[in-house]
């Protein structure tokens, strides 16, 4: 009998054996073609300019040159733009997911009036091109006085309408016994939100956690119109700037932009899990 069915799986097997094999290849190659950039410039911070300028292209260095990230980390404020960096995005991520969660909290689980034509007209605003608001948004924040300031980078971007709705969508996959048997044992309607729905939404605020953080860390736009104050320039900037001012050492470029895209890849190592579940979530019903 066990040779029986051996023998009835391997056609079986036969037939799905090149499709996996072929599926796997493809993935194989997605995988390559999408970590080959960031190979690239790993590869490119070690040369010298002339090397990387040369023909035909060499992918991998002759011979390794430090002084590039030498030359980042004692002759330029790196440091200085890391900081800021790191500090801008921080804040407007911790911020953005507290507003957007509250936000989000009293659309998936409360009843007011008007709240879904007004999570509608929230929506809608999604349709502005983010081009047309840059003048406004300049207009009010001279007007408040934040210009060059960290303010300024931190408090306009400070909301994140895909964020409200990522969050009550999965807010209202979360079953409302839970908060009935919260409210019983005496927790008010923040006790709900901060001991309940918070700690079951980590999935989908890691999610936008990370999808805050990257924007603001590659945000280039935003500074370059509030900020004329070096000491408050942040890594996009920076790295513009070693197009500008000084000079063009590819070198030196691609060990800064490697270096600047660095902390994004820990954190989503860390935290992919948790974006990959607050992605798929309500993919499946049943």
């Amino acid at each position: 009998m066990t040779q029986l069915k051996l023998g009835g799986r391997w056609p079986k097997l036969v037939r799905i054996l090149p499709q996996a094999a072929v599926i796997y290849l493809l993935l194989a190659a997605l995988v390559i073609i999408m970590l080959g950039p960031y190979l690239y410039i790993f590869s490119s911070s070690f040369k010298e300019t002339y090397t990387l300028i040369s023909i035909p292209p060499r992918l991998f260095p002759e011979e390794f040159v430090w002084d590039n990230y030498t030359y980042i980390l004692t002759e330029l404020p790196f440091s200085l733009w890391f900081v800021n960096t790191i500090l801008v995005a921080v804040l407007v991520t911790l911020g953005t997911v507290i507003i957007d969660a509250l936000a989000a909290y009293a659309f998936a689980k409360k009843q007011f009036w008007g709240r879904d034509v007004l999570f509608g007209l929230m929506l809608a605003t999604i349709m502005i091109p983010g081009a047309l608001l840059l003048i406004p948004a300049f207009l009010i924040t001279n007007w408040l006085g934040l210009l060059n300031s960290y303010g300024g980078l931190i408090i306009p971007a400070l909301a994140n309408v895909l964020g409200v709705f990522l969050l009550r969508q999965f807010m209202q996959t979360i079953p409302e016994e839970l908060e009935h048997a919260a409210r019983i044992d005496g927790c008010t309607d923040f006790g709900v939100f901060w001991r309940i729905i918070m700690p079951l939404s980590a999935p989908a605020l890691a999610t936008l956690s990370i999808v805050v953080f990257t924007s603001q860390w590659n945000n280039l736009v935003w500074p370059l119109v509030v900020l004329n104050n070096k000491k408050l320039y942040t890594l996009p900037l920076g790295l513009a700037l070693l197009r500008g001012e000084f000079q063009v050492n590819y070198g030196i470029t691609s060990a800064a932009a490697f270096l600047s895209v660095l902390p994004l890849i820990i954190v989503f190592l860390f935290l992919q899990r948790y974006f990959l579940e607050g992605l798929t979530v309500g993919a499946v019903k049943g």
